[in-house]
């Protein structure tokens, strides 16, 4: 995949705030932004997810620092986001039980599927600049910043979670998420919000929609969002056991 070869993949983007000591707007701090990182790898491989590569995002307009995963070609989409967002929900519970103060994370994960492409800075396409943007633009919509903020939540781009949860599947019931409206590059977009429950949830059990309850034409996407630092796409993969399609 090249920039002469966009295609359609299930993006995700990871963002985290500071739980103290600073305003939900402030930046993550490099060690943060490391632990995040780590998480989302674990996540992955925990999820079982084959060939995802993940993409560090460094601030800019719009865009706050996290981790960009985009998904290979064929993938489940509504186990990816189930297995992900339960694997993710575990681990940062971990994480948060070990550290104190600034350490502590408070994370959302947004989910869109669009076209993309592998340049040489890293992902770019119209699915980056939208999954990378529903997370700041949801924030009013899931709580109040740093300490006040849940430990995770979800957003998920509202036309991909109609396709996902019709029929109704056993791991994503819409019952369970708020339909709310943000400003995606001054657009207006609807949005699933989705706040995950507290505590360490085991493989068999409850996913998305199985149990925490929630709180509260095409996708504009406008030019490529930079990604510095690591392209799993081009060397290490995270939970990659094949090609990533």
């Amino acid at each position: 995949m090249d920039d002469s070869d966009p295609v359609r993949r299930l993006c995700a983007v990871v963002e985290a705030e500071v739980s103290e000591g600073g305003e939900g707007g402030d930046p993550v701090p490099p060690d943060l932004l490391a632990d995040l990182t780590g998480l989302a790898e674990h996540a992955s491989e925990a999820a079982e997810l084959d060939g995802v590569a993940l993409q560090t995002l460094d601030r800019s307009e719009g865009v706050r620092e996290g981790v960009l995963l985009v998904f290979r070609a064929g993938v489940n989409e509504g186990r990816v986001v189930a297995h992900l967002v339960r694997e993710l929900n575990n681990a940062l519970w971990r994480h948060n039980r070990r550290v104190h103060g600034r350490r502590r994370l408070r994370c959302r994960i947004s989910f869109h599927q669009g076209l993309v492409r592998l340049t040489e800075t890293g992902y770019e396409g119209p699915a980056v600049t939208v999954v990378t943007r529903l997370c700041a633009s949801a924030g009013p919509h899931i709580g109040g910043a740093g300490g006040d903020a849940p430990d995770l939540a979800l957003v998920i781009e509202a036309r991909l979670l109609d396709d996902l949860a019709y029929p109704e599947t056993p791991d994503l019931h819409k019952r369970d998420f708020r339909l709310v409206t943000v400003s995606v590059s001054g657009s207006p977009v609807p949005v699933y919000v989705h706040v995950a429950g507290e505590g360490p949830v085991p493989a068999d059990g409850p996913v998305p929609g199985e149990g925490p309850v929630p709180r509260e034409g095409p996708v504009p996407g406008e030019g490529p969002v930079a990604g510095e630092g690591r392209v799993a796409g081009e060397g290490r993969v995270a939970g990659e056991k094949g090609r990533s399609g």
